[in-house]
């Protein structure tokens, strides 16, 4: 869950700033807000136990030395991922976006962009005419628009050269709304929410098929897009479905 407001300060002067990482906020939320025990919380956010209690020490001390030497705070940072589907846990944490329904349908709605009347710029990973597995090695992408859930255009991008760290930056230079792929590692994953580009991942095969599958709305992030390490080798690879990062 990203928190809407990203600085606070003293209502007297200003002794600098801190930084609250986003991994450590949801830290915060759910073991101080939420009161889930560290073992629950440590499951939701896919860390370790001992992670999150080095998370939770850590936002626990920045936070204490704001508060005594009258430092704003300033949220930003960390490792983290932005989920773009609806959380299985809706109704569990009664201050998440996602507690109520009716919010949780309309920022799905938010998420998917392709609102009647606006142009929507999808880019998507390409190796001929499937979808490519490694986003940072990406050397091609297919840019397709869609006006009224229909697509109006479609050509390749050229990224090569542009490397692992200037992909989001490139893609928000072509305007793009949002990004689907194979696999993709959390620090992308991080710079596409940063440049404000969803993301639908873990995807695999035929790229008409895929665009077939958004149009008519079932196609969804997965958990098989995530991958854990940087990309290393000819021969790596990240899958989606039944594959795996290995």
């Amino acid at each position: 869950m990203l928190p809407e407001n990203k600085t606070f300060t003293p209502d007297n002067d200003i002794d600098g700033y801190v930084t609250l990482t986003i991994d450590a906020i949801e830290a915060l939320r759910l073991c101080d807000l939420e009161a889930l025990d560290q073992e629950q919380a440590a499951a939701m956010m896919g860390v370790s136990r001992g992670t999150l209690q080095r998370i939770l020490y850590q936002a626990h001390r920045t936070t204490a030395e704001a508060l005594i030497a009258g430092k704003g705070i300033h949220i930003a940072g960390g490792n983290y991922s932005v989920n773009q589907c609806a959380c299985p846990q809706i109704g569990r944490c009664h201050r998440c976006n996602f507690a109520d329904q009716k919010k949780n349908e309309q920022l799905s709605k938010k998420i998917k962009l392709n609102l009647e009347g606006t142009i929507m710029k999808i880019a998507i990973t390409t190796e001929g005419n499937q979808i490519f597995q490694h986003f940072g090695s990406c050397p091609l992408f297919t840019l397709v628009e869609i006006e009224n859930n229909t697509v109006i255009s479609r050509k390749s991008i050229d990224a090569s050269g542009s490397g692992h760290s200037a992909l989001a930056g490139f893609l928000q230079s072509n305007a793009v709304n949002l990004v689907i792929c194979g696999g993709i590692g959390g620090g992308a994953r991080n710079a596409l929410a940063e440049a404000n580009i969803a993301l639908i991942s873990g995807c695999k095969g035929d790229i008409d098929a895929t665009i077939t599958e958004y149009l008519a709305g079932t196609l969804k992030d997965s958990p098989a897009g995530m991958c854990n390490h940087h990309h290393e080798g000819a021969n790596h690879q990240c899958g989606a479905g039944e594959q795996h990062c290995h």
